[in-house]
């Protein structure tokens, strides 16, 4: 079987390579090329394009980059149009994988999707047009089985692929007493990294001042060392540097500051409480409120139905509200609390086995 994947960011990245490792198990002369990252690369896909070029945040940011996804979207289309694959795995990234599967449709090559759209969440107008253009959905959470089946999409339900991947990663005891340690997990995209990272550092700051801290950033493989860096020089706060490689690394922390996104699901299964923030541009916050219509805007918090862990938008994403934040959750009786309602969460992701339930229906819908 042959394969175009595009996986523009890099949890993208790291859920795809799992589907094309089960891949591999059930089809060894499997060929895959198209978009991803390092670990993609790592299971023998041949990258048109690195994910780290596509790792651009926020409406505006995108305009200001247009030629570039142009282009990149052009390379990908003549590759595809030359290789006629079997299908083409397109993996979240939803603005420019929806028109790649356009296309992909007028050509007459499957597509199939995994990790849907948040369509139930905002532009629920778009699911008619998934249902045209898309073969088959793979989602990650039960909700959304119903949602694409009341819209008549095709849809498999694998579970979520962290479970997986996080299996085996638990966390030690909390010691309050102890120097307070702290991951920081700023996100995956430059525009995100240079908007959160700061204000994450001076929270740190803030918090040194009071007690011993053990701070980390938690490493995206779509952002250099040397960039993280910089951004730490211009705050004059400075701490470690830690690759992401299996959830450990989140495990070892008291307490995670972190972009919204796939992260804090990584927070919800492996236990360790979160404070969750995003900063967008003002003119793309005006056009989210007017299409977003949920409560909250983090994956914990929209899964639990409730408030569990703390969201900080805006403004509120500053070094003082960060560390008021942090302060509350280092008591011991609030951790514990939010440390069951993470359970609660984690339980609602399924069992373990999505990676390779999502390639079972990959090679059902390709030989169909």
């Amino acid at each position: 079987m042959k394969l175009a994947v595009i996986a523009g960011e890099a949890s993208g990245d790291l859920h795809a390579a799992e589907v094309v490792r089960e891949l591999k198990v059930l089809d060894p002369a499997l060929e895959v090329f198209g978009i991803g990252g390092d670990l993609l690369a790592a299971e023998g896909v041949r990258l048109i394009h690195h994910a780290r070029e596509m790792g651009i945040v926020g409406l505006f940011n995108v305009l200001r980059h247009l030629r570039m996804f142009r282009r990149i979207y052009r390379d990908t289309i003549d590759e595809i149009a030359q290789q006629k694959p079997d299908a083409v795995l397109l993996v979240d990234y939803p603005e420019f994988n929806l028109r790649v599967a356009e296309r992909c449709k007028a050509m007459g090559i499957r597509v199939i999707y995994y990790i849907s759209p948040q369509v139930w969440a905002w532009r629920k107008g778009r699911v008619k047009k998934i249902a045209k253009i898309v073969d088959l959905m793979i989602v990650i959470f039960p909700f959304e089985e119903e949602f694409y089946r009341e819209h008549d999409v095709p849809v498999v339900y694998a579970g979520h692929p962290l479970i997986d991947e996080l299996a085996g990663v638990a966390r030690g005891d909390y010691e309050p007493g102890a120097p307070l340690r702290l991951a920081l997990l700023p996100g995956s995209r430059r525009g995100e990294v240079s908007q959160l990272l700061p204000a994450m550092l001076d929270a740190v700051a803030n918090l040194r001042r009071e007690r011993e801290i053990d701070a980390f950033v938690i490493q995206a493989t779509t952002i250099s060392s040397p960039e993280l860096l910089a951004i730490m020089q211009v705050a004059n706060v400075y701490v470690r540097i830690v690759p992401h490689s299996g959830g450990e690394e989140l495990a070892a922390a008291d307490v995670a500051l972190s972009s919204s996104g796939t992260a804090t699901l990584e927070c919800a299964v492996i236990g360790t409480p979160v404070i969750v923030m995003y900063r967008l541009s003002r003119a793309t916050l005006w056009f989210a409120r007017r299409l977003v219509s949920l409560q909250h805007f983090s994956l914990v918090n929209i899964l639990a139905g409730k408030k569990v862990v703390p969201e900080l938008l805006q403004h509120d994403v500053n070094g003082d509200r960060i560390a008021t934040e942090v302060r509350a959750l280092a008591q011991r009786d609030q951790h514990a609390r939010v440390r069951a309602e993470l359970a609660a969460v984690r339980a609602t992701l399924g069992a373990g086995g999505a990676s390779r339930r999502a390639a079972e229906a990959i090679m059902s819908a390709v030989h169909r």
